[in-house]
């Protein structure tokens, strides 16, 4: 319903209480009138069968079936009787007229307990006991008798049956019920175009304010409506043309100043790129000599590792240590061992391969990231910076050397186990007296 146009679910909104109030309506007046109709035809039933029965004592009494015969023809006169039968206490017929259905032992029962029979072809069937010196005023109770010791006491002498046809009072229900649903179809057609016009009114004004929104959606803000439905909707159709005037002065106002603000923010921008990349570069480089630092040499092993276990390609680092810096800072001093480090960074920068990632992994020591590249190679390339370290005179402090420890990343290696084996073999290359290259495959 969500989904609907307006107009359609302003229109069901009206409509449906009208139709369900409608329908209510009818199928109350329907139920209560079949009610009715039925039990007037009960009622008529129950008074005759009760009026008979005492009326039927005497020849009951006496076995005078002429006179009994002439009772039930008597009764025969009412409307919609179909049959009327009395009968002895041993339910043998002293008297019938018409045509009675199929008498079965529970009519006693049922005449007994003053209950109603549905007899063939949907027609009622009305009993009452007949009782020697019953008083009569007892046969007028319209209610249904409970017996009570009283009425055992009494001697049954017989029973009256009448059978009463339900077809009139079917017709008659028939006739209640069509004209009923013609009289509440009657007053459903009038509500329902009221209710339509009632919808029509409220739907035109609110098309017309949609259309308008919809037109300034698009940017046309010169959009007017015509401020014409009386009321309430005419002061929000002419609110919202205020509106549309105010927001095309703005929007005019804005456009202005946007003209204004392009150039500065052009200028601004480009000045928050610079400086991010500045940013960038400061959190990634080791400030003393602007190699990558060790949070970027995380970043670049991690990246690495994710790339071995996807595409099963590997690569090997080198964790580079100067050889007794400590006699350096202790003799020369923390200025002299800065240039040492810069001058080593330096060369182990200009002798990787450019694919290559080289960072200062923490106070003398660097690490080195070979891409693509196995344990043989990484060596090789290790071998040759120690040697362009140990071929270098430094400032003031002449010839250093450094060790390496190299190792490859074997799957499924975590990055852990990669520095515990390069820094293993690093051990070992300063406990075999430094200068040296050593690796751990495993």
């Amino acid at each position: 319903m969500k989904n609907w146009p307006l107009a359609h679910r302003i229109l069901l909104l009206a409509l449906a209480p009208v139709w369900i109030i409608s329908v209510l309506l009818v199928l109350l007046v329907v139920i209560v009138g079949i009610t009715e109709i039925d039990g007037a035809l009960k009622a008529r039933g129950v008074v005759i069968t009760r009026q008979l029965a005492p009326a039927s004592e005497y020849g009951a009494f006496s076995g005078n079936r002429e006179v009994l015969q002439a009772l039930t023809q008597s009764v025969m006169k009412e409307d919609d009787a179909k049959a009327v039968i009395i009968t002895d206490a041993n339910n043998k017929i002293l008297a019938v007229s018409g045509k009675p259905s199929k008498i079965s032992p529970e009519l006693a029962n049922a005449a007994d307990n003053g209950k109603v029979i549905k007899g063939e072809h949907g027609s009622l069937i009305f009993g009452a006991p007949i009782y020697q010196g019953k008083s009569t005023n007892e046969a007028f109770d319209l209610f249904d008798r409970v017996p009570n010791e009283d009425s055992s006491k009494l001697k049954l002498l017989g029973h009256v049956y009448l059978e009463l046809s339900a077809e009139a009072s079917r017709q008659s229900k028939n006739v209640f019920v069509t004209i009923s649903i013609l009289i509440g179809l009657v007053g459903t057609a009038c509500a329902s175009v009221l209710a339509m016009r009632m919808s029509r009114d409220l739907t035109l004004p609110l098309s017309r304010l949609l259309v308008g929104v919809h037109l300034m959606e698009k940017g046309e803000l010169g959009t007017r409506i015509e401020a014409s439905s009386g009321g309430e909707l005419q002061e929000l159709e002419a609110g919202f043309n205020q509106m549309a005037e105010k927001l095309e002065a703005s929007h005019k106002s804005m456009m202005e100043v946007n003209a204004n603000l392009e150039s500065l923010v052009i200028a601004r921008t480009h000045e928050l790129e610079m400086r991010n990349h500045d940013l960038e570069l400061l959190s990634s480089t080791d400030r003393l000599t602007n190699l990558h630092n060790r949070l970027k040499l995380e970043k670049i092993l991690e990246e690495e590792h994710q790339r071995s276990l996807r595409y099963g390609t590997f690569f090997s680092i080198a964790i580079v240590d100067i050889d007794k810096f400590k006699q350096v800072n202790d003799t020369f001093g923390h200025q002299t061992g800065d240039k040492v480090l810069v001058g080593i960074a330096s060369i182990l920068q200009n002798h990787v391969r450019s694919m290559d990632a080289v960072g200062r992994w923490g106070g003398e020591e660097f690490l080195i990231i070979f891409r693509e590249t196995n344990i043989h190679a990484a060596v090789a390339i290790a071998e040759k910076l120690r040697c362009a370290i140990a071929n270098h005179e430094f400032e003031q402090v002449g010839v250093k050397t450094a060790s390496f420890g190299v190792t490859t990343y074997q799957h499924p290696d975590g990055i852990n186990e990669m520095m515990i084996r390069a820094d293993n073999a690093l051990y070992y290359a300063k406990k075999s007296g430094r200068n040296r290259v050593e690796y751990k495959a495993d």
